[in-house]
């Protein structure tokens, strides 16, 4: 059975009441992070529950590994909003609460009632959060927007993969992860304004906008280029050397950004005169030679092991790393000590391994219960509602 206990204790959140209309990726992080640190969650499914429990064709014990991976910290509750006492159910609820957070298409909350501006005859101090594709305006309101429809609409698969290659999108849904967490750092906010001000919030957040600010970088670039970016596979197109290089046994990668990281290798591998050579001796010049750099860099690193290679290059302070698989990372002792991967009890019984979030308040967080099985807190939490 999972063991916990080193992660109780105050966490900032711990009074705030979350009702999770969310379903899929993006809104199910949002509100898995707020429950993390404190939160209650109380997610309302309908009678057959979130559509991402039964998707996919990876499951454990019944239930999608998606699932299973976005909604530890969270109570689950069954209720049809299409029906007058699931609502009349829900408006109990939402009256009890101090934030909602959900992540339908524009007008799908409205037509169930629940809107901003209905919330507030029921509750008006309420934070209402809204993630969505597009946002809530634009001729693209409309657009259904998973994932990858965002990676691609982004700009992001433009400029990823091969130069000789076609666009690629991320090897993971970035666009849902990095939304949901621009979401649970939106309500945080909008719960201290509303705490000082004492007026209810409205926090909006597109997933459009929020892959656009991850790639922030890349657009300040094109802005003073006025070009087009190109696809360089695991090139920097400011930074050379900066790249997937293989040693004998294994790939790993550099990320020199400076002159001085060049000197340390150049030292490091026996080539010292290269520090110096014009076509190589600034970061401007390797970025216009990068094809001759990798090369020589190649040769130099096909004769060695990725250990030994490694090793030179942490001696000379280069930055780098080991390209490691999933199952490197879950069992490297660094992971351990961090606390990056958790087990949490799965809802059907036994022990469910997951991975923590990375902020730590002094601390701490606390994963109290694993993914809950569908409708399993519904008598318990409506029970307690106000009669009448």
């Amino acid at each position: 059975m999972a063991d916990n206990t080193r992660k109780q204790g105050s966490l900032p959140l711990t009074g705030v009441r979350v009702i999770d209309f969310t379903h899929h990726a993006a809104g199910p992080m949002c509100t898995m992070l707020l429950g993390d640190y404190g939160a209650e969650i109380i997610k309302v499914e309908p009678p057959e529950g979130e559509a991402f429990r039964t998707s996919g064709t990876v499951r454990v014990k019944g239930e999608h590994v998606g699932f299973l991976a976005l909604n530890r910290n969270k109570k689950s509750i069954v209720l049809d909003l299409k029906k007058p006492e699931g609502r009349a159910a829900v408006l109990k609820l939402i009256a009890s609460a101090q934030v909602i957070v959900e992540n339908f298409r524009p007008d799908t909350m409205r037509r169930l009632g629940l809107d901003y501006d209905s919330v507030l005859k029921v509750n008006p101090d309420i934070v209402y959060c809204s993630l969505s594709a597009f946002g809530a305006a634009g001729p693209m309101r409309d657009k259904q927007g998973l994932d990858v429809v965002l990676q691609a609409m982004s700009g992001l698969m433009s400029i990823t993969g091969e130069p000789t290659g076609g666009p690629l999108p991320a090897g993971a849904p970035i666009a849902d992860i990095s939304s949901g967490v621009f979401g649970a750092l939106g309500v945080v906010l909008a719960v201290l304004e509303q705490r000082r001000s004492g007026k209810p919030q409205r926090v909006e957040i597109a997933m459009l906008d929020c892959m656009i600010s991850i790639l922030n970088l890349r657009y300040q670039q094109m802005f003073a280029e006025g070009k087009q970016m190109p696809r360089l596979g695991a090139a920097h197109p400011q930074a050379s050397p900066w790249d997937v290089f293989h040693a004998r046994d294994g790939a790993f990668v550099i990320a020199a950004t400076r002159d001085e990281y060049w000197r340390g290798l150049c030292e490091g591998f026996g080539i010292p005169q290269m520090a110096d050579d014009p076509r190589f001796a600034t970061i401007k010049s390797r970025v216009a030679n990068r094809a001759e750099v990798n090369a020589l860099l190649s040769g130099l690193f096909a004769q060695r092991s990725r250990a030994e290679c490694l090793a030179l290059l942490d001696k000379g302070q280069v930055p780098n790393g080991p390209v490691n698989t999933l199952q490197d990372v879950a069992a490297h002792e660094q992971a351990r000590v961090n606390g990056t991967f958790e087990v949490v009890e799965h809802a059907m019984g036994g022990d469910l391994q997951t991975v923590a979030p990375p902020i730590r308040i002094n601390g701490a967080w606390q994963a109290r219960r694993g993914p809950p099985a569908l409708g399993a807190d519904t008598e318990a939490v409506l029970s307690a509602l106000p009669k009448g």
